[in-house]
């Protein structure tokens, strides 16, 4: 059986726009240019025919998840363990100061490394926090298609946001490009494990 997982980071918002650092403390809704990305995607979202979207229950996810739901007729499932990385101290301040103070641990954010997975800002999570919370769901969904569906191939859209999707990236031995967003990354799990497939969009 083969499940295919379609990390997808949710749309601009004027937070994005301001370039604060922003994570789990950080909630803000999508802003006019990214309802147009999100309406955009979800053309070429269609196309995938996921059965299943997954989103984080913050605000800018949450509305992604639907304006997809409702062009491609998905069903929306909230799921907190998909929420965005908690940065710690440095929640909310503008990227050049965090960049400025925290040089290098600013750099292994923006692009995860697989030989970093502890890189964490102070009372921050590393993305081997990340992957932690998000790979029991993963094993959840791969599980419930094995078990209750016995379908041989699954097809599930998970919106998130760029730190997650970096962290799972490196926590598979990939390294991690910037991740933009409305950006789509395909990862695929059967009896092999877990391997990257690219990034779609």
């Amino acid at each position: 059986m083969k499940t295919n997982f379609y990390f997808i980071r949710h749309g601009l918002t004027d937070t994005n726009l301001r370039q604060l650092w922003s994570g789990k403390k950080i909630e803000d809704v999508l802003n006019p240019q990214g309802i147009k990305q999100v309406k955009d995607l979800s053309e070429k979202i269609d196309s995938l025919c996921i059965e299943r979207l997954y989103t984080s229950n913050q605000k800018q996810a949450v509305q992604t998840a639907r304006l997809i739901s409702h062009r491609c007729e998905i069903p929306v499932y909230i799921q907190p363990e998909l929420q965005a990385v908690d940065y710690g101290k440095v929640e909310g301040w503008p990227t050049d100061k965090v960049i400025k103070e925290y040089p290098k641990t600013a750099s292994l954010w923006n692009r995860p490394q697989p030989q970093s997975l502890d890189n964490h800002f102070d009372g921050g999570e590393c993305p081997a926090d990340v992957w932690q919370r998000v790979h029991p769901l993963l094993e959840k969904i791969a599980s419930y298609q094995r078990d209750k569906l016995k379908f041989a191939e699954w097809r599930i859209g998970l919106v998130t946001h760029a730190g997650v999707i970096g962290s799972m990236m490196a926590a598979l031995g990939v390294e991690s490009p910037a991740i933009d967003n409305c950006d789509v990354i395909h990862i695929t799990f059967d009896e092999k494990g877990y391997q990257y497939e690219g990034k779609l969009f």
